[in-house]
C-alpha cells in the first residue's frame, strides 16, 4: 500500500492542513533566524539564504549553542524530509530512513499528521525564543 498510502495522505484534509501549517512555520522560523543574523551584522544573500545556509552561518559565526544547533539541524532534517522525500518513499525510490513506508494502514495517516503538527509545534516555538531574543513578540495576545 505505498503509492496508496501517499494518495491518502494527498486527501486527508487534517494532514495537508497540518503540513501547510509546518511549512508557514518553517517560512517564520527561516525568517526570523536570517533576522538574528542580520541583528548581529552578518549578511548572507536572501537569495541563497536557504534553512540549512542560515543555520550554518549561525554556528560559523558562533551566535547560537550547540544545543540550538543540533536542535534546528533536526527540525531542517524532518521538514525536508516530509517536505520533499514522502512521494519517494512510498514509490520506493528511496529507502525507509525517518519514516516507515511500508506495511501502512490507512489508519497511520494519523500517526503521519501527529509528525506534521509536532513539527509544527516545534518551528513555532523555536521562531519564539529567537524572537524573544530579538525583542518581537508576534504572538497574538
Amino acid at each position: 500500500m505505498n503509492l496508496e498510502f501517499f494518495d491518502l495522505l494527498y486527501a486527508d484534509t487534517d494532514f495537508c492542513e497540518a503540513m501547510g501549517r509546518a511549512t508557514l512555520a518553517a517560512g517564520r522560523l527561516e525568517s526570523t533566524l536570517y533576522a538574528l543574523l542580520a541583528e548581529r551584522g552578518v549578511t548572507i544573500p536572501r537569495k541563497g539564504a536557504s534553512f540549512g545556509r542560515i543555520i550554518g552561518t549561525l554556528q560559523k559565526h558562533k551566535l547560537i549553542s550547540e544545543n540550538a544547533f543540533t536542535s534546528l539541524k533536526d527540525v531542517k532534517e524532518q521538514r525536508n524530509y516530509l517536505t520533499h522525500c514522502l512521494f519517494d518513499l512510498f514509490s520506493g525510490r528511496i529507502a525507509e530512513t525517518m519514516v516507515p513506508g511500508s506495511d501502512l494502514v490507512p489508519l497511520d495517516v494519523v500517526g503521519f499528521t501527529e509528525m506534521a503538527r509536532q513539527l509544527e509545534e516545534n518551528m513555532r516555538g523555536l521562531s519564539m525564543i529567537v524572537e524573544r531574543r530579538l525583542g518581537v513578540s508576534a504572538e497574538p495576545g
